[in-house]
């Protein structure tokens, strides 16, 4: 009896790179709990009172990768991470608060535009 060898195609290694981390810094702009945002890039947005959320959806719509992890820090203490969660699934969200339920997170739904070429 021989023993035969048998030849199999190498496959590429595969490589796996982590996602990438985005960094948002916040700092208070009033008392009424909206804050400015600066990107780990440099660019500062519009403030909001959900940055994390906001700063996501933007991210999405410039093509991030919705695996990738958004962090969101405060510009008083950059050391201590405040909140952070995948860019895709914090797109999703929006927060929710009225007078019988505190803020909750609930699906986004972006707004309608309801105006018409004619003005009608």
């Amino acid at each position: 009896m021989t023993a035969t060898t048998i030849s199999r195609p190498t496959r590429p290694a595969k490589t796996t790179a982590a996602p990438a981390v985005r960094t948002i810094i916040i700092s208070p702009v009033n008392r009424y709990g909206t804050f400015a945002i600066t990107l780990d890039d440099g660019r500062s947005l519009v403030p909001s009172r959900q940055p994390l959320l906001d700063t996501a959806r933007l991210l999405l719509s410039e093509g991030e990768n919705p695996n990738a992890w958004i962090e969101m820090r405060r510009a008083r203490n950059p050391g201590m991470l405040a909140a952070s969660g995948q860019i895709g699934v914090c797109a999703k969200l929006t927060v929710r608060e009225d007078r019988k339920i505190g803020p909750v997170f609930v699906p986004y739904r972006p707004f309608q535009n309801f105006d018409t070429e004619d003005g009608a």
